[in-house]
Order: structure tokens, then C-alpha cells, then sequence
């Protein structure tokens, strides 16, 4: 049914894709090793095993696999949901620095073949 289902309140389109990268809290010195869940061009889906408060500024190094070229991104959390034990599943906003997210996933894809 329809009407069953939460309206989708994006502007702009997701992309399911996985690409690891690093991430850091801005209060922090040390890298955390994570994945995208998606992407779009003004924000991240993330998968990390540790939770990530709302609000959190975060520094972004996503590594794209065809080259190992490193894209560096701020970031800040909109919001975090437990899904397992050991991981969390974290939406994140993009701060002034929007990317192009086919180009992105078009050579992650291209990678795996």
C-alpha cells in the first residue's frame, strides 16, 4: 500500500555504494577505518563500528579503488542509529565542499570488474 510507507524528504539522489575510507572527529587525532553505505552530492551514508553523536564535525578521506586517489571531505553528523552490535549506521551532511557522486561511483564500479 502507498501510503504505508515515510515520504522520501532528499532533494537529491542516493547512490548505494561501497567505498572505504577513513574518518576522523575533528576534537580527535587518530583515523578510523569505515565504508560508505551511499553518497550523493551533498552527503554520506556511513557504516562504522563505533557510534558517531549528532553534531559530530568530522574530516572524511574517502579512497576511490580504481586509482587510490583520496578524496578529503568535512562533514557533520544529522543523525546515527544502531544497526548490530558492532555497527552503526550514520547519515552525514557535507560541508562546503559537495562532490560529484556518479564520476565516483562509476569508477568504483569500474574497479570491481
Amino acid at each position: 500500500m502507498p501510503g504505508n510507507y515515510p515520504q522520501e524528504k532528499r532533494k537529491l539522489v542516493r547512490f548505494l555504494i561501497t567505498i572505504p575510507l577513513k574518518h576522523i572527529k575533528i576534537s580527535m587525532r587518530s583515523f578510523n577505518s569505515s565504508c560508505t553505505h551511499d553518497i550523493s552530492a551533498q552527503g554520506v551514508g556511513l557504516i562504522t563500528p563505533e557510534e558517531l553523536p549528532v553534531n559530530t564535525p568530522l574530516i572524511l578521506c574517502l579512497k576511490i579503488p580504481d586509482n587510490g586517489e583520496e578524496i578529503s571531505l568535512e562533514a557533520e553528523v544529522v543523525w546515527s542509529t544502531r544497526m548490530s552490535s558492532e555497527q552503526y549506521r550514520s547519515g552525514l551532511k557535507l560541508k562546503n565542499n559537495p562532490i560529484k557522486p556518479i564520476p565516483l561511483v562509476l569508477r568504483t564500479i569500474y574497479s570491481k570488474l
